[in-house]
């Protein structure tokens, strides 16, 4: 019985565990968010995206976390945007 539980309980943290990380995508340019995307994928959930326009005039789209993404709307600075605080307006 105590094996049995001992192995139960070591499934549900490793679940948790990995649910628990959030994933670390590497940061985009600074620039004006200028498109957002997000898209459903069967084998892997959603995946966030975010476009920004760069003092240049350069376009870069990359790939964010679902926080950043609801955080960032068309017209917002990135990655200032990405940072407020819960509460901050």
């Amino acid at each position: 019985m105590r094996k049995a539980l001992a192995s139960a309980t070591a499934v549900i943290a490793s679940v948790f565990a990995l649910t628990a990380c959030s994933p670390d995508y590497a940061p985009g340019p600074a620039g004006t968010v200028s498109e957002r995307s997000a898209a459903y994928f069967k084998s892997g959930g959603w995946r966030y995206r975010l476009t920004v326009t760069t003092a240049d005039g350069q376009r870069h789209s990359f790939r964010v976390t679902r926080d950043d993404y609801r955080h960032c709307f068309h017209g917002s600075a990135y990655p200032t945007c990405a940072h407020r605080s819960e509460g901050t307006p």
